[in-house]
């Protein structure tokens, strides 16, 4: 075989290997919309088995391994994110995957620099623009934190489940019919499979928590009403609890949640005893 036929096979390989790289990163992609983390890391394997370089499909691995909560696979996510912008500079997965970890650690500098690189690569990724917004809106940035949820939403229409960050930020104001009716507007439009609806059921789940601690420590004793809305609110907070983790056994921190709910139910008890 010639020179010039032996690189014309090895550029159809390359060719084959790159659309079966893409054709099982997109299979990955729509199981992890499902919430079906274990199908979804499968075909990102095979996704990585045709093309080892392939910087989508690491970076879905590596979101995989992410949501699946487990602290010990923090390490092979930041590797997964880590390879995915050594060997995809352009993509922006890398760097989003990169700056969540960071957010999550508490390192603030480092995930807002992820972040905007991130944006930079591609400024039109819901993804993207939904975590930069939740690094802002931690810092109480709430306007820009806004602007840049509107603007996800602006970006996929379609993705009712993004109508849950509008809910944080009037969360964070304090204002919780008005985050519920985010909630409602987002479960009225079409979602990204079954990890849409579960992200809206988080956020409900976060106002009756909130409203509830809120009602709580705003309450002036024994005999004030606010403490029944405040268990009626915790009520609505533990069954979508509850239903989360039969929806996904593997959610994030489930005993320290529950705990957490615990606490405050007894709190709230107390303070209704005379």
């Amino acid at each position: 075989m010639t020179a010039a036929r032996c690189l014309l096979a090895l550029c159809l390989v390359s060719l084959v290997a790159c659309g079966s790289a893409a054709r099982w990163t997109e299979e990955g992609d729509t199981k992890l919309r499902d919430r079906d983390l274990i199908g979804a890391e499968v075909a990102y394997n095979k996704a990585i088995a045709a093309d080892p370089h392939h910087g989508p499909a690491l970076y879905g691995k590596g979101w995989a391994l992410y949501l699946s909560g487990h602290d010990e696979l923090r390490d092979p996510c930041r590797q997964l994110f880590q390879r995915a912008i050594d060997y995809s500079p352009e993509f922006f997965g890398g760097y989003r995957g990169l700056g969540v970890l960071l957010m999550d650690e508490g390192n603030t500098a480092g995930a807002d620099r992820m972040l905007r690189t991130a944006f930079e690569k591609d400024p039109r990724q819901p993804g993207t623009l939904t975590s930069l917004g939740q690094l802002y809106l931690a810092a109480g940035r709430l306007s820009e934190a806004q602007e840049l949820f509107e603007e996800a939403i602006r970006v996929a229409p379609e993705r009712g489940e993004l109508l849950r960050f509008m809910a944080e930020v009037e969360l964070a104001r304090g204002n919780f019919a008005s985050a519920l009716e985010w909630i409602d507007m987002g479960r009225s439009r079409s979602v990204s499979g079954r990890a849409g609806l579960m992200a809206l059921d988080e956020g409900e789940l976060r106002i009756h928590l909130e409203r509830a601690r809120t009602l709580l420590d705003g309450s002036t004793g024994a005999a004030d009403p606010v403490l029944v809305e405040a268990l009626q609110a915790l009520d609505a907070a533990d069954r979508l609890l509850e239903e989360a983790i039969q929806d996904d056994p593997r959610l994030r921190q489930i005993g320290s949640r529950r705990r957490f709910h615990a606490a405050l139910r007894a709190r709230i008890e107390e303070a209704t005893r005379p």
